[in-house]
């Protein structure tokens, strides 16, 4: 039987990139006794099968920010740990195929600069270049970003655990939620499969799950998973070491390379919602 503790100061729900990630920062912050509890194992949700791409062309500081926060806290986490966080730095293109997608990608172009991002329109000659494979028959621009890449999401999620139990933080797998107490609407304990735990807070990172947890606080969460898919191909020939990731959001589609062939992935317009509780 797993020995919990009596008390956390902060209970973190949930095994995934994002519990890994906040359990982490809370024991950077000085939450060393900050606890995380997975029903299962780690990142056996949704974040094992992630596309894991790292992407700065976004359309806010804050955003970009984010990410630069991430690529500087990956080469951090390899130092420090030891751990490996599988980065992959071959950049990405972003492509246009119709004038309103041009001024667009253009437009990220000039904020990534505002925003020390690297990121250069090319020709197609160039992108081509970049991506043999490419149709870019219907092609009108693209833009290069040379800093993207990709990350095994196990393997972050590795490091991030090794860090945080380096500063006393802890895990515990195999044990699944039950319910959450509550006091006059404040947190006060965790009622868990092996046992109760006191604690002053909880940071809810159950990802499609998070609404069926909240209702054990009577909170409502307002978020809803909808179903993303991308398939893998079996090898393809020209496809040699790791390529930079294709973005053709016009097309609504994102491609790189993946165990020698690819890995093409769908944004689905309509995007079917998961029921809570799956």
């Amino acid at each position: 039987m797993t020995q919990l503790p009596s008390h956390a100061s902060v209970i973190v729900i949930g095994g995934g990139i994002m519990g890994c990630s906040t359990l982490y920062h809370l024991a950077e912050m000085g939450a060393t006794d900050a606890i995380l509890l997975e029903r299962n194992k780690l990142t056996s949700g949704t974040t094992w099968h992630s596309a894991a791409q790292v992407r700065a062309l976004r359309h806010s500081q804050n955003l970009t920010r984010m990410i630069q926060y991430s690529v500087d806290l990956y080469a951090r986490l390899e130092r420090e740990t030891g751990q490996s966080v599988g980065w992959i730095q071959k950049g990405s293109l972003s492509l246009a195929t119709n004038p309103d997608r041009l001024t667009h990608i253009k437009r990220q172009e000039a904020l990534a600069h505002a925003y020390g991002i690297d990121a250069q329109s090319i020709s197609l000659a160039e992108a081509k270049e970049r991506w043999p494979l490419m149709n870019a028959e219907d092609v009108l621009g693209a833009v290069w970003s040379p800093d993207d890449g990709r990350v095994s999401p196990s393997d972050v999620c590795a490091a991030l655990i090794k860090g945080a139990r380096h500063r006393g933080a802890q895990l515990f797998e195999d044990i699944g939620v039950t319910g959450i107490l509550t006091q006059d609407g404040k947190i006060t304990g965790v009622e868990t499969t092996a046992g109760t735990i006191s604690c002053d807070a909880i940071a809810l990172c159950t990802g499609l799950w998070s609404r069926e947890v909240g209702e054990m606080a009577g909170a409502e969460v307002p978020a809803l998973a909808c179903e993303h898919f991308y398939l893998l191909t079996k090898p393809i020939e020209g496809i040699v070491g790791n390529t930079p990731t294709l973005s053709d959001h016009d097309n609504r589609l994102y491609i790189r390379d993946d165990s020698g062939g690819l890995l093409v992935g769908c944004f689905e317009p309509m995007g079917k919602p998961i029921a809570p509780g799956i």
